[in-house]
């Protein structure tokens, strides 16, 4: 992301979050962004069927 000063015309680059990147390199790989099967109560996606079932079972019962 970049933003622009008011003062000068420069773009300048924000922080590069390494942490962030990390966790979000983990979750595409788990298939937690990008998984076939979605949780019926939150929606966060899953790689197979019985992780999304399981995800909020607490909250459904």
């Amino acid at each position: 992301m970049t933003r622009v000063d008011k003062e000068d015309t420069l773009l300048q680059r924000d922080k590069n979050y390494v942490k962030f990147h990390r966790l979000l390199a983990k979750a595409e790989a788990e298939g937690r962004l990008d998984g076939k099967h979605v949780c019926p109560v939150c929606g966060m996606r899953f790689l197979s069927a019985r992780e999304a079932d399981e995800c909020c079972r607490i909250v459904s019962q």
